[in-house]
């Protein structure tokens, strides 16, 4: 044997090398477990989860840090680790609004409740939402005595969320967390609390991104003027039966996925479309040959893009996902059509309704005539009796018209409706118990043909539906969220209630990383002084 060999005998290892191979073999193993390198510093992580202690401190709606998914991702300017400063933005609201409030502004009616039905499942949209509930709440000025939350989740990370934002607000109350089975679908049983006498129910789907200053005001005046229908939706933004109609009533215009493969623009909170650049000229030779399959279900260019706009010549629709749907759309039931799965679609509804609002242009969503019924037709349950409510007519009477409500209506004609947004009498949900657990097919179909009652929308009212969940996965890669949050910020928000993204950039959008982590270290300075 060599005599540098650290061994007497083949069996027979020096003490100080058996150390020093046990030593070298426990550091091996620590790097093939953690390949990013040795555990950090004590004094390094107390530094960073103090770091992260003033970060939440600074926004207590954010109780978690984001984390890199790809599911959720933002195209605003947050530094490295999700920050994001709102003070860095210019906050004057400069959105131009068609109001058909009367002459003095809306007024609650007298002698009745009206309560905000949300079911909950998910925060990130309902963040967003939170805004317009407050807008609308009676406590500042609106028609909403409450805002209730059905819970419909399990999820405990979007529990927590609501459980402390609804601590925070006296007219807001979590309702039926009990209740919740997640092994068994539908929603019919949240209806079992919508039954109180002289009540109109208002219910809510999480994902409504955007509701206009007058649709609940209007919807609720509907609700009274028209007491023959069961229930009155709001006019939907994504949605099969309004958005063909929005289709043939100029609402909607020829907006495109954006034909880059990265973002051309850079991070940004911004909601207004004029500043992104029109489709290129050079490439509408392509897009105008490709296959309508393709148009309507086409691949998702990068995470956090726009769609664009072609032109605002009508003729330029045949080239979207919603002209290539009305020129063919097929012979299936329009509720499961192209228009319930195309994200496109859902898309080009939402970016022709931030162009509207951009526009001032409101109004094209206000068709149909006021509501035409028999004067003896049937009206609500027993139970809806007040002053305030026209008695329904019977023959013989003169019946006095409301002045406000149902000036523009759309009925249904006892077709399946989408029932993200309506408005419901809790004496008829009781009159109608138990509501089967697809509550949809039964308000909006099921119920009406049963009571000769029509479901209809008042168009007047109108609200942004995100996506259903056919939609979900395409619509959830556009900026769409960053766009709504951004409007609502500028429009709806209160100054101490604006909103910030949850989670890291999206890849690709450029901008200066370092100024909101600056403006963080800048503030905390401050504040420790």
């Amino acid at each position: 044997m060599p005599a540098w060999l650290p061994v007497r005998k083949l069996n027979q290892l020096n003490p100080r090398y058996l150390i020093f191979i046990v030593v070298v073999s426990l550091a091996i193993t620590v790097l093939i477990v953690n390949p990013y390198g040795l555990s950090r510093s004590t004094e390094s992580a107390a530094a960073e989860s103090a770091d992260t202690t003033e970060t939440e401190a600074a926004s207590p709606s954010k109780p978690n840090p984001p984390k890199d998914n790809d599911q959720f991702c933002t195209t605003w300017p947050v530094d490295k680790d999700g920050n994001y400063d709102l003070d860095a933005q210019d906050r004057s609201n400069r959105v131009e609004s068609h109001s058909i409030a009367p002459s003095g502004g809306w007024r609650k009616p007298k002698g009745l409740k009206i309560i905000g039905m949300v079911f909950f499942g998910r925060k990130r949209y309902v963040d967003i939402l939170d805004c317009y509930l407050q807008q609308n709440l009676a406590s500042n000025g609106g028609y909403l005595d409450e805002v209730w939350f059905m819970i419909h989740t399990e999820v405990e990370e979007d529990l927590d969320w609501l459980n402390t934002h609804v601590a925070n607000n006296p007219d807001y109350k979590v309702v039926g967390g009990k209740d919740y089975k997640p092994k068994e679908p539908g929603y019919g049983y949240l209806w079992n609390y919508a039954t109180g006498n002289n009540t109109i129910y208002v219910k809510i789907d999480d994902d409504i991104i955007y509701i206009h200053e007058d649709a609940i005001p209007q919807l609720v005046h509907t609700r009274l003027a028209v007491p023959h229908a069961f229930a009155v939706s709001a006019h939907l933004v994504n949605s099969p039966i309004t958005g063909v109609e929005q289709f043939h009533h100029n609402a909607i215009y020829p907006f495109v996925p954006d034909p880059n493969r990265k973002p051309s623009h850079n991070a940004s909170e911004t909601w207004r479309l004029s500043g992104l650049d029109r489709y290129p000229k050079d490439k509408l030779d392509k897009l105008k040959e490709e296959d309508s399959k393709k148009i309507m279900y086409p691949e998702v260019p990068y995470r956090g893009h726009p769609f664009v706009l072609l032109s605002e010549d009508n003729f330029d629709l045949l080239h979207t996902s919603m002209g290539r749907y009305d020129q063919d759309p097929g012979g299936e039931f329009i509720a499961w059509s192209p228009m319930w799965r195309s994200w496109a679609m859902a898309a080009q509804q939402q970016y022709s309704l931030l162009y509207n609002l951009e526009k001032n242009r409101i109004s094209r969503y206000f068709f149909g005539r006021p509501a035409a019924y028999p004067a003896d037709a049937k009206g609500p349950e027993a139970g809806t009796t007040t002053t305030t409510i026209p008695a329904p007519g019977r023959k013989g009477e003169v019946v006095r018209p409301p002045p406000l409500g149902g000036e523009q209506v759309f009925d249904t004609q006892f077709r399946r409706y989408n029932l993200n947004f309506c408005a419901v009498w809790g004496s008829d949900v009781a009159g109608q118990l138990p509501i089967a657990p697809d509550d949809e097919d039964a308000i909006t179909k099921t119920i009406p043909r049963k009571t000769g009652r029509p479901f209809v929308i008042d168009t007047r009212a109108v609200v942004g539906h995100f996506s259903f969940f056919t939609q979900a996965e395409g619509v959830g890669q556009t900026d769409l969220l960053d766009r709504w949050r951004a409007f609502a910020n500028e429009a709806v928000c209160a100054p101490d209630n604006r909103k910030t993204p949850w989670d890291l950039r999206c890849p690709g959008f450029e901008g200066d990383e370092g100024a909101s982590r600056r403006r963080w270290e800048r503030r905390g300075r401050k504040n420790s002084i």
